[in-house]
């Protein structure tokens, strides 16, 4: 299961992922969480927490296969009982990974994030296309 948990890693160096309660928490009160994930030994209380979190931030959340030590491994910590994905294309990537695992489990997030994605691309390429066409007319009219 290790391979599975590099995306993990990758998205912490990249900055696109909250590990920890506190850290789950403030990402999520500023909404910027895309996925939240709980390691399967999690304490009942870090369950009970992530499960209404998603309601907060119009985030989904899931349960991984993986113990708080895998989880912390993957981070360079020693354990971590939950984690929040803050980027569309990691969350769904992170969900693909999970259902080559069990695909009547994490199928249907797989879709729900791949469709998150896509929006979160399109409205990148529009405001991208948008901020040219206002740079062109800054130009034309010698600003």
């Amino acid at each position: 299961m290790g391979s599975k948990l590099g995306l993990v890693g990758l998205a912490w160096k990249a900055g696109k992922l909250a590990a920890g309660d506190a850290a789950v928490s403030d990402a999520v009160a500023e909404k910027r969480v895309r996925l939240i994930c709980t390691a399967s030994d999690a304490s009942e209380r870090v369950l009970e927490r992530a499960r209404y979190m998603p309601d907060r931030c119009n985030g989904l959340y899931a349960e991984t296969p993986f113990t708080r030590m895998e989880l912390g491994a993957a981070l360079g910590l020693q354990e971590c009982g939950i984690i929040a994905f803050l980027d569309a294309g990691f969350a769904w990537s992170f969900s693909k990974k999970l259902a080559e695992i069990d695909k009547e489990r994490y199928g249907a997030l797989e879709e729900a994030l791949r469709g998150r994605k896509d929006r979160a691309e399109h409205r990148k390429d529009k405001k991208k296309h948008n901020s040219r066409g206002a740079t062109r007319r800054n130009q034309a009219r010698g600003g």
